[in-house]
């Protein structure tokens, strides 16, 4: 060890040898917005004149140490006016500044021609934010602002279906993506079937994601990261936003607990379609009563202890359920859901050092009840089944912004997984029964630190290195499989008994950034990761019956290794910029399902698995202006996504469920006046490859009454995924109203119409195969679509 630390400490050292001989002192504080308080996450701060810098962490704080001097110094957000101090550092200084709005005017602001390349000159890469003002405009189905639905509008994130909300990340499984909502894990992001997300766009202030290259603080996932903050609320006044729309109404209010030392936030939203189809029901009784509804809550608040102190709590809470009347004395219900809670406590323990400790739970569940009338002596059949996931988890966190050069982030975390795979209570006449899966438990550490260093005016560098460890701890019951997967025998482990442990974890991460002018630069990256749990489930579009289940003895972690190169280039004085990456994946220990597998209520589901390794390869294509009247963004992405799988494929590498070859968008937004604008994107995706059945086979019946039974026919499969839907593509329309703003009022008023799919595409959801009604021996295909036809909606928000 001491080996390794000695060149790494010498390299280090002749980096910075001119800041030990010189005087140092530091320029720290916090940027947030004018009007609300609000911190300002990912703002530059830049010395003028040169690409020096840095750049504020997920609370608005920053630190820049300098040798002695004088600095122009300017500090500048996305949609705000710049501002520019001058600053004699000749002594450690804080200094917290409030940016305004553009639209805004206050006399210390300097809106200067400084070119914001942060683009060009960081070591970021496969990372993309979307500024929350894009994602309001962006048309969607129900009209309903979609986090998630927007981020599978760029380059490299297909949708995992029509009607979904999973996604694919560069040709990885929809369970390869964590999404973090304030730092707690949010297992399933799926409301109404996958129409909607959980995350009320009202509530959210920021959302990132990094499709490769990942910083090591984040881990746990193979293909992405999607890192979404909520507003923390508003610190100077009380405000609010309420909306009414074609399915849903949302309320927002935030407002200070203590003017400038701490506010809150709680937004709120639900459908209606269970009170509209029953009142519609009490007019006419040809209209169906739909016994569904979903719910979100968002809550957050904040207090400042002292200048270098704030605590934040936040939470969500949703729900979706149906309770259902089937007719013949049979109800059936069902309701699934999230509850996540953040603790944080953040500090400036020095002007270069800061700190955030935080306590996260996180939960999902479902269930499921059936109750049936046997109509005889008031007997029946009741049936429930339910299923559950439990995270707790703490970490610390740290950054230590050593010098202009230098931002050093390190920390540690530990999270308790608690897994009820599955449980069944059922009652039928005087006979009860129940079954369960043996509950699973586990413990998932990681410590991690990363450097930021800027070698030269020219060259920087990203550099770090995660260590993951991961234990299966007891109660347990464990079967022990041969290498046909069938099992031999059975192991029983103590309740908090260790039982396995993966502790070589290692995931170095890297990236590189050669900036050729200060217009385009070349940017290198390599991660490796490692993925500890996966959805038992063999849907590409995901359901709410999802189960997740952890690494085992049988299940070896995910390893995946990302090398990507990209080129970036500005244009238009940086408000066009445009990029194109290519990337190669090389993925181990990959899980499939064996063909015909049962993963429901399966205690030996190892034994449903099968292990192999995967490859994903492609070239991404973005241009994009975010400012201005119009802007938007084209991408395009060509990929491929392979496996090869024991016992499925081996011998052959097979199309994954996510081979999606070519994928274009287009997303634009027109403000023709300051009330109106209108905005539109068109999508175009090759199909998803299914499995097909190649041929018809008949057995012949041995003994049979019918002389026309021609014996039984069944199809014929002879690969995995051999065939695609058909292509998809579809267009949107969207147009937003704002009424007059007026003097010394607060109120205004904002119509929203989107028109789905305007060309009435009816794109293939699945197909289907099925005996022709006229001759039987004749096997046909039919398309299903979930959208046939164009679907317009309308909806009214009232800020105050």
């Amino acid at each position: 060890m001491r080996q390794l630390i000695t060149p790494v400490f010498l390299i280090f050292l002749v980096f910075n040898t001119g800041f030990l001989f010189a005087q140092q002192y530091t320029l720290s504080g916090y940027l947030k917005d004018k009007s609300s308080g609000e911190s300002l996450i990912g703002a530059n701060i830049i010395i003028k004149d040169s690409y020096s810098g840095t750049v504020t962490n997920a609370y608005g704080f920053y630190s820049l140490t300098l040798r002695e001097g004088e600095y122009s110094i300017i500090f500048s957000y996305m949609g705000y006016a710049d501002v520019e101090k001058n600053i004699k550092l000749d002594q450690n200084i804080r200094l917290d500044l409030e940016l305004s709005q553009e639209t805004e005017m206050i006399e210390e602001v300097v809106v200067t021609a400084q070119s914001k390349t942060e683009n060009i000159t960081s070591t970021k890469m496969s990372a993309i934010s979307i500024p929350n003002k894009i994602i309001k405009k962006v048309p969607v189905v129900m009209g309903e602002a979609d986090v998630i639905k927007t981020l599978k509008l760029l380059p490299g994130i297909q949708s995992t279906g029509e009607a979904s909300s999973g996604m694919s990340v560069r040709g990885g499984n929809r369970d390869q993506n964590i999404i973090l909502l304030d730092e707690a894990n949010v297992y399933s992001i799926s409301h109404m079937g996958g129409m909607f997300s959980v995350f009320n766009n009202d509530a959210i202030k920021n959302v990132e994601i990094y499709k490769g290259n990942m910083p090591p603080q984040y881990g746990g996932r193979l293909a992405s990261v999607v890192d979404i903050r909520m507003k923390e609320g508003n610190l100077k006044e009380f405000e609010g936003t309420g909306s009414i729309g074609t399915i849903s109404s949302k309320l927002t209010l935030e407002g200070p607990i203590v003017k400038d030392k701490g506010s809150f936030m709680v937004s709120g939203r639900r459908t209606y379609i269970d009170l509209f189809t029953k009142g519609l029901g009490i007019i006419s009784d040809s209209i169906p009563e739909v016994p569904y509804y979903f719910y979100d809550l968002n809550v957050k608040a904040n207090y400042a202890i002292n200048s270098n102190n704030r605590i934040y709590v936040s939470g969500y809470f949703g729900r979706d359920n149906l309770d259902l009347d089937a007719g013949g004395n049979a109800k059936i219900g069902m309701n699934w859901g999230n509850y996540t809670g953040t603790l944080r406590w953040n500090s400036m323990i020095t002007n270069k050092l800061f700190s955030n400790i935080t306590f996260i739970a996180s939960h999902y569940d479902y269930k499921i009840k059936q109750q049936l009338s046997l109509g005889r002596d008031d007997k029946e059949f009741v049936f429930s089944w339910d299923a559950a996931l439990k995270d707790y988890t703490v970490k610390a966190d740290f950054g230590y912004y050593l010098n202009s050069d230098n931002t050093i982030k390190f920390g540690l975390n530990s999270t308790f997984h608690d897994f009820n795979i599955g449980r069944v209570n059922g009652k039928s006449d005087s006979t009860d029964f129940n079954f369960s899966i043996p509950k699973v438990h586990s413990l998932e550490h990681a410590f991690y630190v990363g450097n930021d260093q800027k070698l030269s005016s020219k060259i920087s560098l990203s550099y770090g290195i995660r260590f993951s460890v991961f234990q299966n701890i007891g109660k347990a019951t464990v079967y022990n499989l041969d290498d046909n997967y069938e099992v031999i025998d059975t192991s029983y482990y103590k309740s908090g008994e260790i039982y396995n442990t993966y502790a070589d974890g290692f995931e170095p991460r890297i990236g590189f950034t050669y900036v050729l002018s200060d217009k385009n630069s070349i940017k290198l990256g390599y991660a490796r990761s490692r993925q500890y749990m996966q959805t038992a489930s063999n849907s590409i579009s995901g359901t709410p019956l999802d189960v997740w289940i952890p690494s085992s003895e049988q299940i070896k972690p995910q390893i995946s290794d990302q090398y990507s190169i990209g080129y970036f280039h500005n244009f238009f004085d940086n408000t066009i910029q445009a990029s194109v990456e290519v990337y190669y994946k090389d993925m181990k220990n990959q899980v499939d399902f064996k063909d015909f597998a049962d993963p429901v209520l399966n205690s030996k589901i190892e034994s449903e698995l099968r292990f192999g390794i995967a490859r994903a390869y492609g070239i991404e294509f973005l241009l994009q202006k975010q400012e201005g009247k119009i802007s938007g963004w084209l991408s395009y992405t060509y990929s491929r996504s392979e496996r090869k799988i024991k016992d499925i494929q081996e011998k052959n590498w097979f199309l994954s469920p996510y081979d999606t070859p070519h994928d274009v968008s287009l997303v634009l937004t027109y403000d023709i006046t300051e009330r109106l604008s209108i905005s539109t994107n068109w999508v175009y995706q090759t199909g998803k490859p299914f499995t097909a059945p190649e041929a018809r086979v008949t057995f012949p019946v041995i003994a049979t009454n019918n002389p026309d039974d021609e014996g039984l026919v069944l199809p014929y499969y002879g690969g995995r995924n051999n065939d695609r839907l058909p292509n998809y593509h579809r267009m949107d329309l969207g147009v937003q109203f704002k009424s007059k703003k007026r003097e010394n009022r607060n109120v205004r008023g904002v119509w929203s119409l989107s028109v789905y799919n305007v060309y009435r595409r009816a794109n293939s959801s699945a197909i289907v195969f099925d005996p022709d009604d006229e001759n039987p021996l004749v096997t046909k295909a039919y398309s299903t679509s979930i959208f046939p036809d164009m679907l317009p909606s309308v909806s009214y928000t009232l800020n105050f």
